[in-house]
C-alpha cells in the first residue's frame, strides 16, 4: 500500500457511508493481525536471542513487575478507551480532553502505587531487586497517561492503518534497544529499559504522528459523569480481569519461584498467541463494529457475530491443534535445555484454549450493548475458579497438577459465559456445544493417552 493510499485512509472520508462497516471492518482486521503477526515475528526473534543472553531467572523477575504493574493498570481501569468508543460524544473535544485529563492523574497514581508496592513485592518473594525495578518499570505508566486520544479515535473510526505502523515501529525501536543493551550488560534492565522505552516512543508517536484534534487539560462536568456511568462497572471488571488473567503468575511464582515463572512465561507466550491475536482484533475491530450495529442496525448484530465467530474459531483452534501436535518438540527446537519443561507446560495450557478460545469469540457484545456489569460476574467466576483449581492441582499434582488447574478453568467457566449471552438472545449452540464436545475428547486423550 503506497503512503498516498495509507494517509487517504486515516482521513474524515475515511468515515463516510461509501465505505460500509465490513469494508472497515475487514481493512481492519487486516491491519490488526500484520501488525500482531509481525510484533510476534519480532518477539520470538528477540527471545530466541535473550534467552541465550539472559538467564530463566530474568524472564521471571520482570513477569513479576509486570503482573504487578498491570495490577495496579486493572485496580484504577474506569474504562476510557471503550467509553470513548461507546458513547456518542466519541468524537466531541470536550469529552476526549476530559478523558485525557483523567488518564493523565491517573498515570501519576500509578507510578506511586508502584513506588508504594516495591518493598512489600520484594519480601513477599524474597527477591530484593523488585524493591529498584518496580518504580523504574512503574514510569512507563506516567508516559502512557500522556498518550493522546487519537489512538482510541482512530481505533473507533477503525483507521487501523497508521496506527498499526505505529505500534510496529515502537516495538521494533524498542527490542533493538534491549537486545544490544542485553547483549552488553547480561542483566534484567536491559528488558526494564525496553519497557520504558516503549512507553515513551508511543506517547510522543501518538501526538504528532496521527491526525485529530491535539489534548489539553479540561474537565466537562457531564462528560465526567458520561465516563464514571459506563466506566464503574468496567472498573470491576478490569480489576477482576487482572486477576482472571495474571493470577496464575502470582500464584506460580509464590508457590514455585521465578526460575519456573520466567519458563512458564515461554509456554503461555507461545500457547496463547492466537488467543492474543484474537483479543486484539475483539477490540480493535469487533467491539467498534458491534458498538456502530447496537446503535444504527441492531437486528443484524446476530448474524454478524456468527459469521466473525465462525471465522475467529476456525483460526484459533487451527492452530491449537497444531500446537498440541508439534509444540513440545517446537520447544527443543527453539530453546536450550534450560528452559525444556516450557514443552509439558505448553501442551496443558493450550488444552486450556480451546474452550477459551468459544468464550473469547463473543469478545465486545456485551460492551457494544452496554452491559459491563455480567463481564464483571463472568471475569469473577474465573478468577475464583482458576486460583481453586490451581491450588489444589498443585496440592495433588504439584506444578504438573498448578499448570493442568489453569487449563481446566476454562471447563467450569464456558457455561456461566453461555448463560448470560443466552439472556440476550446472542447465545450460538449450533457453534458452541459440539466444539465443546470435541474439546473435552481431546483433552482426555492428551491426557490420558
Amino acid at each position: 500500500m503506497s503512503e498516498a493510499t495509507l494517509d487517504s485512509s486515516l482521513t474524515p472520508s475515511a468515515t463516510t457511508p461509501e465505505r460500509s462497516l465490513r469494508q472497515r471492518a475487514l481493512r481492519g482486521s487486516l491491519w490488526t493481525l500484520t501488525g500482531y503477526g509481525f510484533r510476534q515475528f519480532v518477539r520470538l526473534g528477540s527471545s530466541l536471542i535473550l534467552t541465550r543472553l539472559l538467564f530463566p531467572e530474568a524472564f521471571g523477575l520482570m513477569a513479576l513487575v509486570q503482573v504487578f504493574l498491570q495490577g495496579l493498570e486493572m485496580f484504577s481501569d474506569l474504562g476510557i478507551q471503550p467509553s470513548i468508543i461507546h458513547n456518542k460524544r466519541g468524537q466531541d473535544p470536550a469529552f476526549l480532553n476530559t478523558a485525557w485529563t483523567v488518564q493523565v492523574i491517573r498515570g501519576f497514581i500509578l507510578w506511586f502505587g508502584a513506588c508504594l508496592l516495591a518493598w512489600p513485592a520484594a519480601q513477599l518473594y524474597g527477591e530484593p531487586m523488585l524493591l529498584a525495578l518496580l518504580p523504574v518499570v512503574g514510569l512507563s505508566t506516567i508516559f502512557s497517561g500522556f498518550r493522546s486520544t487519537k489512538l482510541v479515535t482512530a481505533n473507533r473510526r477503525l483507521l487501523l492503518g497508521r496506527l498499526t505502523l505505529l505500534e510496529i515501529g515502537c516495538h521494533l525501536i524498542s527490542v533493538c534497544v534491549i537486545v544490544l543493551l542485553a547483549w552488553q550488560f547480561q542483566s534484567v534492565w536491559a528488558l526494564v529499559v525496553g519497557s520504558v522505552l516503549t512507553s515513551v516512543l508511543e506517547m510522543i508517536a501518538s501526538h504528532l504522528l496521527l491526525e485529530g484534534e491535539s489534548n489539553r487539560f479540561q474537565w466537562d462536568r457531564a462528560a465526567a459523569q458520561e465516563l464514571w456511568s459506563f466506566g464503574r462497572w468496567i472498573f470491576l471488571s478490569t480489576l477482576l480481569a487482572y486477576f482472571a488473567s495474571q493470577g496464575d503468575r502470582l500464584v506460580l511464582g509464590r508457590v514455585l519461584d521465578v526460575r519456573y515463572l520466567g519458563i512458564y512465561g515461554i509456554a503461555v507466550t507461545i500457547s496463547r498467541a492466537v488467543i492474543h491475536a484474537v483479543s486484539q482484533v475483539a477490540t480493535r475491530v469487533l467491539f467498534p463494529s458491534y458498538a456502530e450495529l447496537v446503535r444504527e442496525r441492531p437486528e443484524r448484530l446476530y448474524g454478524i457475530l456468527r459469521k466473525s465467530r465462525l471465522a475467529i474459531l476456525t483460526f484459533s483452534w487451527s492452530t491449537a491443534l497444531l500446537l498440541l501436535a508439534y509444540g513440545e518438540p517446537l520447544v527443543d527446537w527453539l530453546y536450550d535445555d534450560r528452559y525444556r519443561e516450557a514443552g509439558w507446560m505448553l501442551r496443558l495450557v493450550t488444552l486450556g484454549t480451546l474452550v477459551h478460545a468459544l468464550g473469547q469469540s463473543y469478545n465486545g457484545v456485551l460492551l457494544s450493548r452496554g452491559m459491563s456489569k455480567p463481564l464483571a460476574v463472568i471475569l469473577g467466576f474465573s478468577a475464583l475458579v482458576q486460583l481453586v483449581a490451581m491450588l489444589v492441582g498443585a496440592h495433588w499434582g504439584g506444578r504438573y497438577g498448578l499448570v493442568l488447574g489453569i487449563a481446566v478453568t476454562s471447563w467450569i467457566v464456558y457455561p456461566l459465559e453461555a448463560y448470560y449471552y443466552r439472556r440476550i438472545e446472542l447465545w450460538q449452540p449450533e457453534i458452541d456445544l459440539p466444539l465443546y464436545f470435541a474439546a473435552t475428547v481431546i483433552a482426555a486423550m492428551v491426557l490420558f493417552l
